[in-house]
């Protein structure tokens, strides 16, 4: 059997990533298969968190010094040894059977380069907060980008056929948590791979759990790094005369940052969500003005930015 790789990227949060590597460690039912840790952290914490699991032969612990999901996603597709390459967030849990899921999925639907699994949430008070999840109603098999106005898959749960992505130039390291771009790496690659004539497959029946809880307040503050990231995929579309597949960006933005405010102003209410367009709007402004390859659709390399401040920073 060919080995699986999955990779996880994480920056100074070691409890959580202990947590995502037992989970993953535990699962016996795909062999072989390697766990590859791209580390990004400021210190030690994570070795020491990690404990016991250190010393498992299929792990390897690697500490990266540029910042930024896609960096770190680019350097996990660098190293794995897998033609299937898993990816979770540092903040999930794998359930029983996630990574035999996940590596059957793709497997059953040979047209795929990506194979998006639900994301559910952890138990939390949502009275208070909430967990970023994606539940489609039923699998489906994505064949265009229009086909994504119905939902998208997030990379919290994701299996990617790795020499397709290397064809494609790999992940975007300007996209992405932690990078000029702040969000939207799952947009990018999805809409890469559709592109390029390549489809998406959604399972209902594999999930994973996410432990990404944020305040109502941390939602709204990160409303606005997400809408920088649409804005800037939005911006490679526009400048590369992909014209139909625009119908998705524009569609998110009517419906989910226009829309809103604009029903509190028809019923006498201040305004919400403001900082949706002004991050949509910052985002596809510097996207435009940003050096991309037109023949893999990624903004080159990091050394393009040193004259740019990034929007948000943290992971």
């Amino acid at each position: 059997m060919d080995v699986v790789t999955v990779v996880i990227c994480t920056r100074d949060r070691p409890e959580p990533l202990a947590r995502m590597v037992r989970s993953l460690l535990s699962q016996s039912s795909v062999e072989p298969f390697e766990l590859i840790v791209i580390d990004q952290g400021d210190g030690a914490q994570s070795v020491a968190a990690l404990g016991q699991c250190a010393v498992d032969p299929r792990l390897r612990h690697v500490r990266s010094a540029p910042r930024g999901a896609g960096a770190a996603l680019q350097e996990g597709l660098r190293l794995a040894r897998g033609k299937i390459v898993l990816v979770g967030d540092d903040d999930c849990e794998a359930p029983p059977g996630w990574l035999a899921g996940m590596v059957r999925v793709i497997g059953e639907h040979p047209t795929a380069a990506i194979a998006f699994s639900s994301v559910c949430a952890a138990p939390h008070d949502p009275t208070t907060g909430y967990v970023p999840t994606y539940m489609p109603s039923q699998s489906r098999l994505v064949r265009s980008v229009a086909e994504t106005c119905w939902g998208h898959g997030i990379s919290a749960g994701m299996a990617v056929r790795r020499d397709v992505i290397l064809e494609l130039g790999g992940f975007d390291e300007a996209i992405g948590p932690g990078g000029p771009f702040p969000a939207g790496d799952d947009w990018d690659i999805t809409f890469r791979v559709l592109l390029a004539g390549w489809s998406v497959f959604e399972a209902i029946d594999v999930v994973i759990v996410h432990h990404g809880y944020r305040t109502f307040a941390q939602g709204r503050a990160h409303a606005q790094r997400d809408w920088v990231g649409i804005g800037a995929v939005c911006s490679k579309l526009l400048r590369c005369g992909h014209v139909a597949p625009m119908i998705v960006p524009v569609w998110e933005f009517l419906a989910h940052a226009m829309l809103p405010p604009l029903v509190d102003l028809i019923c006498f209410r201040r305004p919400k969500g403001l900082s949706r367009i002004l991050g949509f709007l910052q985002g596809l402004a510097i996207g435009l003005a940003t050096p991309l390859d037109r023949n893999t659709l990624r903004f080159l390399p990091r050394d393009s930015f040193a004259s740019k401040k990034p929007f948000i920073a943290d992971n």
